[in-house]
């Protein structure tokens, strides 16, 4: 419309064909030099949820955290959209959801797309936070709206410093694209109320030992006497190899 528009005006001013022919030559010209720019600025912004991933791709702690977030990824992206260019993320740890999620049943932070929508929104921020921030705020608005409260048990100086009772390691991990950062925490922002929910919702899926039993109190599977002391195990295994992992290579569990 706008190129018809220009046109028009074009040869309304020049009397000549060859006038005419090379103004709009010279504007065919401008317009081509200017499409680049154009695409640029209609490119979609960079992807949060991917820069987070290419963020923790070394650190074998947060595994967990980051495959829920591809789980999710195109959800979490359409609850952010329009909220900013930059945001703070609390990463828990892996052994973080060890702690919150009972044995011998499917993973519900797996299976269950509310829950991690719910729980994982409460983890981000609008903004990118600084230290500065997390010292001297008592609370922030979380990008599900809803607060979240910040103590600080020592001096100013040194913390430490917990977000909703888990505590906060201070060394943040950059975004790429100035997008803010991550701060690894020790819990995840999730009530019991909110597991058992996820749970119930669920209650015909197989796990690997077994399907579910519906009429046990915490959902247990059969044989729970067995299996469960095994997967104990296993996962405090797993999670002291991932702390000797981190400590050989100079990061903190």
């Amino acid at each position: 419309m706008l190129v018809g528009k220009i046109t028009s005006f074009v040869s309304y001013c020049c009397t000549s064909r060859t006038e005419r022919f090379n103004a709009v030559f010279l504007l065919v010209l401008v317009l081509g030099l200017l499409h680049p720019f154009a695409m640029d600025a209609q490119q979609t912004p960079a992807n949060v949820i991917s820069e987070i991933r290419d963020a923790l791709a070394g650190h074998k702690e947060l595994s967990r955290v980051v495959s829920y977030l591809n789980l999710g990824e195109k959800e979490f992206l359409q609850n952010l959209s329009g909220t900013g260019t930059q945001f703070t993320f609390f990463a828990p740890t892996n052994w973080a959801f060890v702690r919150v999620t009972p044995m011998d049943i499917a993973d519900p932070f797996y299976v269950d797309s509310k829950l991690r929508q719910d729980v994982f929104l409460h983890h981000f921020v609008q903004r990118s936070l600084t230290k500065d921030d997390l010292l001297n705020n008592s609370e922030i608005v979380m990008a599900d709206q809803k607060p979240s409260t910040l103590t600080n048990s020592g001096p100013k100086a040194d913390g430490p410093i917990q977000i909703n009772k888990a505590n906060i390691n201070l060394e943040p991990v950059s975004l790429g694209s100035n997008m803010g950062v991550i701060y690894i925490v020790d819990r995840v922002f999730a009530t019991n109320q909110q597991i058992e929910e996820a749970i119930r919702r669920h209650p015909a899926v197989e796990t690997p030992w077994g399907p579910i039993d519906p009429s046990s109190h915490q959902g247990n599977v059969n044989n729970q006497d067995v299996e469960s002391q095994t997967v104990v195990v296993d996962l405090v295994e797993e999670f002291l190899r991932e702390q000797a992992a981190a400590a050989a290579a100079g990061q903190q569990p």
